[in-house]
């Protein structure tokens, strides 16, 4: 099983890309690879819808040259599920956003969740995901923390201790499940679950866990959801073409 992670910035680390690489590792099963590919141009974070636009090509041009090598599956990273749902109009394989995957994980484990950021992040976009998964009312807390999301693995320590507090934070205002709304905390969980009387739900581990169950079951996102763009011309070269389908039906995802 072939997997590939997008980055839909520019902004990540050749120090976060290791980490994150053996972050995947722990979760994955033996017979999963995992390739990471950050975008040549866009925007050096996303916390804005903005920043999540001026990426887009280069994240749909990943999209689809993943068709071409065979993988199977296919994460966006940010946590704000950048680009996913045109993502998922484009192809036939299985996309999912770390944040989807996250909160619906976290939905399994108990009533509500409590959601941790950055300091400057901004959360409307996460509210914004919750009900489209038809979880708003389980949002119950976002907590802030003292760091910057191109800072995050500058001071582990620092990073951890505010992370706490938060966390905490959200158990006093309610949440059954912590997690963090942020893809440069993968590895949070585990450095704090100990220290936490509710479970944390790992970005990394949520979105390959779902991807995988995903791939393993041969169902992706549904045609009639995330049709194909019709054909006709467009500017840009993102390598879509519009399928060629004799019936005109929306055609299956695998």
């Amino acid at each position: 099983m072939k997997i590939l992670a997008i980055h839909a910035m520019t902004g990540a680390s050749p120090e976060f890309i290791e980490r994150e690489r053996e972050i995947f590792a722990r979760y994955a099963p033996p017979d999963m690879t995992v390739d990471i590919y950050k975008i040549p141009r866009g925007s050096q974070s996303i916390e804005s819808h903005f920043d999540e636009y001026l990426g887009s090509i280069e994240v749909f041009k990943a999209v689809k040259d993943a068709e071409k090598k065979g993988y199977d599956g296919i994460i966006i990273t940010c946590f704000a599920n950048a680009c996913v749902e045109p993502a998922r109009e484009i192809t036939h394989l299985p996309v999912i956003g770390s944040g989807m995957a996250t909160m619906s994980v976290a939905n399994l484990l108990g009533h509500n969740f409590g959601l941790i950021l950055a300091k400057e992040s901004s959360s409307y976009r996460h509210k914004e995901w919750a009900a489209k998964l038809g979880m708003a009312h389980k949002l119950v807390t976002i907590q802030r923390c003292d760091f910057s999301v191109l800072g995050l693995i500058q001071d582990p320590e620092a990073t951890k201790r505010s992370f706490l507090e938060a966390a905490r934070r959200a158990v006093d205002a309610g949440a059954d499940v912590i997690f963090p709304g942020c893809f440069g905390l993968i590895g949070m969980a585990d450095a704090v679950r100990d220290e936490l009387p509710v479970p944390v739900v790992d970005p990394a581990g949520a979105a390959l866990g779902v991807i995988e169950t995903m791939v393993r079951l041969k169902v992706g996102q549904s045609k009639l959801a995330y049709p194909y763009p019709p054909e006709k011309r467009r500017d840009y070269d993102t390598g879509y073409e519009a399928p060629k389908q004799a019936d005109g039906a929306p055609g299956c995802c695998f």
